[in-house]
């Protein structure tokens, strides 16, 4: 059986999706094969991957989100194992080997997370060497509450029959469906964050760092939602570990509301989990919150006003 199929659900990316396919064709884990989702792209996306066809499954969608573009790619996945490439971030020749030798070391888990490096620039990446392998276990990824690990779908490597028995991706049109199937991977068996060495570039360019403030509502509501209606595994005696996994979640999306001028919708999530935060004792959010926004609200006031006084002059 083939280890490791790598998903790769892609939208408008010919400016990045080569150096993302050639980042994986410098594996020097073999054993794996490679599914493009293409989510009805605008753009060239689709002739860039023409002359790859011979080592790649390509299949065309219409537009309805990564959630249901990487969910078509697993349907037609052979892998024991799911990793998940984003079409703009790149790959180090260990990072498939470096998936192997976790997983053969820590007994199969249903879940690992990558450790990642931020780019802006592909020179960037030079500094990055390999590093011996270090991973923090657990027994499962609520295991993990603690440390506070975020686990989004470009760092996600899952077996792909716990995969397919929790249901996939939402295939919601909303942000956040990466940390929903997150929580719903919460009691199987397995967790394993890399700490060591690197596997992948993060790519950070304008259109990743644009944001649609009301599509990451909701689905920052949507966790609060899945886990008010017990759709989160593990019952009440996991509850206290789910919460700090969605507030870790909820709490700098509703900060960075403020900064960027979206008050009621940083003001929504705060009302939705101030009573979770009482209960995992999170003072600091729950009384530096009001004063984060007393405070948005005076620059705003004071830029303002410092605007209707310049016209004036």
């Amino acid at each position: 059986m083939l280890k490791f199929s790598v998903v790769i659900a892609t939208y408008n990316r010919a400016d990045y999706i080569t150096a993302t396919l050639k980042s994986l064709k410098t594996q020097e884990f073999k054993n794996f094969e490679t599914i493009v989702v293409d989510d009805g792209s605008t753009d060239n996306t689709v002739e860039l991957l023409n002359p790859h066809r011979s080592w790649l499954k390509v299949f065309q969608e219409q537009n309805a989100g990564p959630g249901r573009a990487r969910n078509v790619a697993v349907d037609h996945a052979a892998g024991e194992y799911i990793a998940f490439l984003d079409s703009d971030d790149i790959w180090f020749p260990w990072t498939l080997s470096t998936f192997a030798k976790v997983l053969e070391k820590y007994g199969n888990p249903a879940l690992v997370a990558a450790k990642l490096k931020l780019f802006w620039h592909d020179e960037e990446l030079a500094a990055v060497k390999r590093e011996p392998l270090r991973v923090e276990a657990f027994p499962d990824y609520y295991a993990s509450s603690h440390k506070r690990y975020f686990v989004g779908a470009c760092m996600m490597v899952v077996r792909r029959d716990a995969f397919q028995k929790i249901g996939g991706f939402t295939e919601q049109r909303m942000y956040a469906e990466d940390c929903d199937l997150a929580l719903r991977f919460g009691v199987l068996n397995g967790f394993a964050q890399v700490i060591a060495p690197v596997t992948f570039g993060y790519r950070q360019h304008p259109n990743n760092a644009s944001k649609d403030w009301g599509m990451i509502n909701k689905g920052e509501m949507n966790l609060v939602a899945q886990e008010r209606a017990g759709k989160y595994p593990g019952g009440r005696a996991r509850k206290r570990e789910r919460l700090h996994l969605v507030t870790l979640h909820t709490r700098p999306f509703s900060v960075s509301c403020l900064a960027n001028g979206h008050q009621k919708l940083g003001w929504r999530l705060y009302w939705a989990t101030a009573g979770w935060h009482v209960r995992i004792f999170r003072w600091n959010y729950l009384f530096g919150f009001p004063a984060v926004a007393l405070l948005c609200v005076l620059r705003l006031w004071r830029s303002q006003t410092g605007q209707r006084g310049n016209r004036a002059n």
